[in-house]
């Protein structure tokens, strides 16, 4: 048997400038990192002539083109893999549609799985962009191409997306530094979910149709990715937490699904409580709300977003 296990990751800057119809234009910066979260994946050859997929749902089909999971489908038709085959997945924590990159760190999983099954072992430049090729083109899904190389690099990083190949390059911060960051962020989970594609598909075809205000929103976005990244690197983490703050009032303003009254009263009462700053983890419309707030606010923060579950 063959497990693999791939980080889920917490996105705080630039995302949106990792798709395609802005990147090629215009270079796109994220910050991100990996977190102790996980996607575990375990492959299996059988003696039975069939293909099972054990995920939220289960198949046994007899043809791979049968598969209605389509990341799990188009692997299997790009290894040549056709039967005497079971894959099952487990997530740590609830991740469907919830912002910590699920899809692609099950896609990069996946990759990493059937490349070990078969013998074609790949880097991991060339797991990420398989990954994004494998859901992009494959799977016509019109979201970014962040997730995918988090999840194949792992770490605390600088993604830069160019029209000809992405940079991935650690941050490398002072330990103490990160670890002061980490302990005064708190992430709530809002009880709602939302496909990370239907909210981008709204940003990605105002940029392909040359909207002004969201590329020259997205550049800001990337702008401050790259800014917030100097601000880590002199520990000047409340700066950087306000910044969260800024790059949120962007953010939502890309697509009218970004937010909705539920998120924007949990964050001001979060606001309200000494946050300063956060943002919704992944595309936007639900999932994890991640807030920045000073250790002697932590308290306050925590009592007035009782009622939602943290982690």
């Amino acid at each position: 048997m063959i497990v693999t296990r791939t980080p889920l990751r917490v996105s705080f800057f630039g995302g949106g400038s990792d798709v395609e119809a802005f990147y090629t234009k215009q270079p796109g910066a994220v910050l991100s990192t990996t977190i102790d979260k996980y996607i575990r994946l375990a492959i299996q050859r059988v003696a039975r002539p069939h293909v099972k997929v054990m995920y939220s749902e289960v198949e046994q089909v007899k043809e791979v083109d049968h598969i209605k999971h389509d990341r799990v489908r188009e692997l299997l038709k790009f290894y040549d893999v056709k039967s005497n085959i079971e894959i099952a997945s487990f997530a740590d924590i609830p991740t469907k549609g919830t912002g910590l990159g699920s899809s692609s760190a099950f896609t990069v999983g996946l990759i990493n799985g059937l490349g070990a099954y078969t013998g074609m072992n790949a880097t991991r430049y060339m797991v990420a962009e398989r990954a994004c090729e494998i859901e992009i083109k494959k799977c016509g899904q019109k979201i970014g191409k962040q997730d995918q190389y988090a999840a194949a690099f792992g770490g605390f990083n600088r993604i830069r997306f160019y029209h000809d190949g992405v940079e991935v390059a650690p941050l490398n911060i002072n330990s103490t530094i990160v670890e002061g960051f980490a302990n005064q962020l708190l992430c709530f989970y809002t009880g709602q979910t939302r496909s990370a594609s239907t909210i981008l598909s709204d940003q990605v075809n105002k940029l392909e149709t040359h909207d002004r205000d969201t590329f020259f929103r997205t550049t800001e976005l990337a702008d401050i990715a790259l800014h917030a990244e100097r601000l880590l690197h002199d520990g000047k983490l409340n700066d950087v937490g306000s910044l969260l703050h800024d790059g949120w009032q962007l953010k939502r303003k890309l697509s009218d699904g970004i937010t909705n009254p539920v998120i924007d009263e949990m964050y001001e009462t979060a606001r309200n409580a000494g946050a300063l700053g956060g943002k919704l983890l992944g595309a936007g419309g639900g999932g994890y709300l991640l807030v920045y707030v000073p250790y002697n606010k932590q308290t306050s923060v925590l009592e007035a977003l009782k009622d939602f579950e943290p982690f």
